[in-house]
């Protein structure tokens, strides 16, 4: 027998996935979405208390952003796909008010978890645990609009989601979406991610073979091919940003250290981030956001 606490296996999967990534394969496709739902399982709160939290130019936000760019109405049928913790589901089942059924699904059980424990439960949202590649329990044209804050680029098949994105809506439904835009940084932002991707680099090299070897969704063609397959419209594209004050070493290790960038790394790898972030604080972060929408013709 053994003493000492058991070992979660959470972070066994987690110590597993980031030794792959970290030996050099590639973060890509199945790989990167069982990285991302480890990652959430042991932090399923973190984008909605860091990003989630910020305010930015014009006065956008994650989700309310989100949400009022799908101008969504009363009584409509919402699907947040990769709803996380529930803030852009919430947001949704305000905007639609009582007589619009709203749906949240998630590939992450603590996240499902997590989101009824913050959703009152007069917003009467439905949190289901589902993979956007499999909607199996929604029904073909059941849908008047689907939302998906800042998951696509998780998703291990997006032509698969896609179809089935697709399959749900009915004709002329909408499909809103967020993703991260790298490729829009400022120079002195591109520098400071720059100094925290060789810490990646250094690492964890798979990861940079994955997502952050191509262009923003959706204008990387494999992306692009992927909505116009499915039957989508164009992909409509509104840009922004979201602004993190770093004053202090704590400020700036409070937003890394619950990213993905920060579950990457193993403890030498998150010490030498730390140093990495404390020599480049106090500074002002703006985090480019890209808003996708597209609909189903008809």
């Amino acid at each position: 027998m053994t003493g000492g606490a058991p070992i979660d296996p959470r972070v066994s999967q987690l110590e597993r996935l980031r030794a792959r990534i970290a030996g050099g394969e590639p973060m890509t496709g199945e790989l990167a979405s069982a990285f991302a739902l480890a990652a959430t399982a042991l932090d399923p709160t973190a984008t909605e208390e860091t990003l989630g939290t910020l305010g930015g130019n014009g006065g956008i936000t994650l989700y309310r952003s989100l949400v009022g760019w799908a101008a969504l109405v009363p009584r409509e049928r919402v699907l947040d796909i990769g709803c996380g913790a529930g803030g852009a589901t919430r947001e949704a089942a305000l905007a639609v008010g009582p007589g619009g059924p709203v749906i949240g699904i998630d590939a992450c059980e603590e996240a499902i978890a997590a989101a009824r424990q913050r959703t009152a439960p007069e917003l009467g949202i439905d949190y289901r645990l589902l993979r956007a590649e499999h909607l199996q329990s929604i029904p073909d044209r059941s849908v008047d609009c689907i939302t998906a804050s800042l998951v696509f680029e998780q998703i291990a098949d997006l032509p698969q989601a896609a179809r089935e994105m697709y399959r749900v809506l009915r004709p002329g439904g909408r499909l809103v979406a967020s993703v991260m835009d790298f490729d829009q940084f400022r120079t002195a932002d591109a520098a400071f991610f720059g100094a925290v991707l060789a810490v990646v680099g250094w690492y964890a090299r798979g990861a940079l073979s994955g997502r952050a070897s191509r262009a923003t969704m959706p204008r990387d063609p494999e992306d692009r091919a992927a909505f116009q397959r499915a039957g989508f419209a164009t992909v409509e594209e509104r840009d922004a940003q979201l602004i993190a004050v770093l004053e202090t070493e704590e400020d700036a290790w409070n937003l890394f250290s619950r990213s993905l960038i920060g579950q990457l790394l193993d403890p030498l790898g998150r010490l030498d981030l730390r140093g990495v972030l404390a020599a480049r604080v106090p500074h002002t972060l703006y985090l480019p956001i890209r808003f996708l929408r597209t609909r189903r013709p008809g």
